[in-house]
């Protein structure tokens, strides 16, 4: 059995803090104890970012904070996997950035922190425009989705506009307006706002994001994931909650039996439809609105966003 780290030690720790404390090298090796980062040690293994980001705060100095991806996901927001293992840490001058293995270090005058679970944050919208350096165009208004989200958003799209608006001339503000011209407030899922996207890509028409629907006698029969009310035609993405959850799969039937006796058609989508099955779906769906009337001719703001 490993000896009893001093209680004065919190469960993230410096290694010098350590030693002062009497902790042996040897007890510092120790694999009970994880090492997220350099001259760290942790009592628990990360399991997130929020762990990772607490794993570096003891490292984290005066004028640093969390920023870019890692301050989307510390803010509720969505990030891809492949930037989650490390950490985004902002320097202001003269504070040089920061640098070893899971760190991006970055440098900026730029200084508009909150502190989330007592670590410094960049502000949300802030974040995201630092992203600009970090994604793809796709993923940067996916990204903005997940903030504006119908259940709890973090933003709105006016603070976006506004940030965006602020940052005349700076790099990368191009391709945030092309993203910005693209987000849709109200969305549910990460998984929808790519499937908006795929649609928008393919050449179909413009879908409304978490739309009501109504019988004919103005009856609300449910929120469609993405709505053409002209054609009577509904994307609806299925994800795991659909097939695990009896109570939501059982109002899933009510829900399709309604809109089916309403004359809308659904078409789900999950997360077997990926490449060549993706690409099968849409041409389902193309198909589909063709037959209900649509024309791609006829199809107008294709690709931009429905203002609210």
């Amino acid at each position: 059995m490993p000896s009893v780290l001093p209680p004065e030690l919190p469960d993230r720790f410096l290694v010098g803090h350590a030693l002062d404390a009497g902790v042996t090298r040897r007890r510092l090796r120790h694999p009970s104890l994880a090492a997220p980062f350099y001259g760290v040690r942790s009592r628990e293994q990360a399991s997130d970012v929020v762990a990772l980001a607490c794993g570096y705060l003891p490292k984290l100095r005066a004028r640093e904070y969390f920023s870019h991806a890692t301050a989307l996901v510390l803010a509720g927001g969505w990030a891809p996997d492949r930037l989650r293992a490390v950490l985004d840490v902002t320097a202001i001058p003269p504070t040089v950035r920061a640098r070893g293995a899971g760190v991006r270090g970055h440098q900026s005058q730029e200084a508009r922190v909150r502190f989330v679970g007592g670590m410094p944050v960049a502000e949300p919208a802030a974040a995201w425009c630092q992203t600009a350096s970090l994604l793809t165009d796709r993923e940067l208004v996916v990204a903005a989705d997940s903030l504006l989200r119908r259940h709890d958003p973090v933003l709105t799209v006016d603070a976006l506009e506004a940030e965006v608006g602020g940052r005349d001339g700076a790099r990368g503000v191009r391709r945030l307006r092309r993203a910005l011209a693209l987000v849709e407030p109200r969305t549910d899922s990460v998984a929808e706002t790519f499937l908006r996207l795929d649609a928008r890509e393919a050449g179909l028409p413009l879908f409304e994001v978490n739309a009501e629907i109504r019988d004919a006698h103005g009856r609300f029969l449910a929120y469609g994931d993405l709505v053409h009310a002209p054609t009577k035609v509904v994307l609806e993405y299925d994800g795991q909650q659909h097939r695990l959850d009896d109570r939501q799969y059982a109002r899933d039937v009510e829900r399709l039996d309604d809109l089916a006796a309403a004359g809308w058609r659904v078409i789900r989508v999950n997360r077997s439809h990926r490449g060549p099955a993706r690409r099968a779906i849409l041409e389902r769906v193309r198909s589909t609105l063709v037959a209900r009337g649509w024309r791609a001719e006829t199809s107008h703001m294709v690709g931009q966003r429905r203002r609210k």
